[in-house]
């Protein structure tokens, strides 16, 4: 409700349709690359003009030679008879350039010859142009007590009582109650005791052997000496 009084948002809206109806507005050349001369056939003009949606912001362009032709806006009347004796506006230059500022029906024709009559003569039917409407804006929701909703935080892990060790059975669970029997740590301390031993009286022994080879070559050195 706060967002649709603010006066900011209001004028701000109203710049965007404006912006939004200049950008759609649409330039007609008549007739395309043909431009305004003498038609090729009667009903050239009448229909390009009934191909096209005009609509109250779009503009028409009139090319034409003014050596040779002219512009004429007239009434219905004089339209259907092809007579400008009561012309509205007449335009001798060209491009013409006509912005439609308003809904309704624009007659032109050129007043040259009998050129109105072989077909150079078009009805304009201006539409009213509908602005496309902007997204609606949404206002922030909001708790009935006017404060914001707490997050729902979880209940820690540290709050749930863990199992009793003894009382789980590991995957695969053997038939002993009260879980899987652990291996007696003597046994496993005994055989680190008598590996330590062997690897002991090997290394003892591999010295006592060196040794021994040492001094019989230090004796065979001697003897060889003597």
């Amino acid at each position: 409700m706060l967002l649709h009084q603010n006066p900011f948002v209001l004028s701000f809206s109203a710049l965007f349709l404006a912006f939004l109806c200049h950008c759609s507005a649409t330039h007609f050349i008549v007739g395309d690359s043909t431009g305004w001369v003498l038609p090729p056939y009667p009903m050239y003009y009448s229909n390009w003009s009934h191909s096209r949606l005009i609509r109250v912001g779009d503009s028409l362009e009139f090319n034409f030679d003014p050596k040779f032709y002219n512009l004429v806006q007239v009434q219905h009347s004089d339209y259907d008879h092809c007579t400008t004796l009561q012309p509205i506006k007449i335009f001798n230059s060209s491009p013409t350039i006509i912005q439609l500022k308003e809904k309704g029906n624009l007659f032109f024709t050129c007043s040259i010859g009998n050129y109105c009559c072989l077909g150079q003569k078009i009805a304009i039917t201006v539409h009213e142009h509908i602005a496309p409407s902007p997204p609606p804006s949404q206002a922030p929701s909001s708790s009935p007590n006017g404060s914001a909703p707490h997050p729902i935080i979880p209940t820690p892990a540290s709050s749930i009582s863990p199992m009793p060790a003894n009382s789980t059975t590991p995957p695969g669970g053997g038939n002993h109650k009260g879980g899987i029997s652990p291996v007696p740590a003597s046994s496993s301390q005994g055989e680190k005791s008598s590996a330590v031993a062997l690897v002991y009286r090997t290394s003892t022994f591999d010295v006592s052997l060196g040794s021994l080879l040492i001094m019989f070559g230090s004796f065979l050195g001697l003897f060889w000496v003597m």
